[in-house]
């Protein structure tokens, strides 16, 4: 009896404290999705560090982190944390279109072409986010990004037939994004099609 009396307070501070730990990691979680800039890097590394989270919700926090690594310029770190997220989950399909959106920033096109492919085949997850303001996608938008970063990586190769074919369907499936607008009026302004005019004009427009 008096052992069993002299653990239970021990017993109940180890559980407050696991509590305790639990809950911070679930604010910096969420501190990691809401935030921008170096207070959610520290809040989603901190969160990572907890070792509270697994599989999709892990590899979120990395991708959030990287998204925020790549706005400071951080490539490197960038690419290794969205290499992470896909450790964590295979079919994270925005993990392999930020890095195919990195391929593109360093012209690495055969890259780019690779991850968004990749991309494209899973299909985006029902979480997938705007970066810039945490906006929640519709399958349909963010799945024309996809093909708007490879129909990008395919007009740098010159490779307009593959080009016009993913622009088209980014276009298709987001009438109002811009940048696959502007890439395919680019496109064809590169062969000569009157066409060009009416895309960049609309990009301009959509401010691109």
């Amino acid at each position: 009896m008096w052992r069993r009396d002299l653990k239970s307070p021990v017993l109940a501070a180890g559980l407050m404290l696991l509590g305790s730990i639990a809950a911070n990691a679930a604010d910096d979680a969420k501190t990691c999705t809401k935030e921008s800039g170096d207070v959610a890097i520290e809040a989603c590394s901190r969160a990572i560090q907890s070792r509270h989270y697994s599989g999709h919700t892990l590899a979120r926090l990395y991708l959030n982190r990287g998204v925020e690594r790549r706005a400071k310029e951080n490539y490197d770190e960038a690419l290794a944390d969205f290499g992470e997220a896909l450790k964590a989950d295979k079919k994270y399909a925005d993990a392999y279109f930020n890095r195919c959106s990195i391929f593109n920033f360093r012209k690495a096109y055969d890259s780019a072409i690779t991850e968004c492919s990749q991309a494209i085949k899973l299909g985006p997850t029902a979480d997938a986010m705007q970066a810039s303001d945490n906006e929640k996608l519709g399958k349909e938008r963010a799945l024309s990004d996809y093909y708007t970063e490879r129909g990008f990586a395919y007009f740098k190769k010159d490779d307009l037939i593959h080009a016009f074919v993913d622009l088209d369907n980014a276009i298709r499936l987001n009438p109002n994004n811009g940048r696959a607008l502007k890439t395919r009026g680019l496109a064809y302004e590169a062969k000569g099609d009157s066409r060009a005019e009416a895309d960049l004009a609309s990009a301009k427009r959509l401010g691109e």
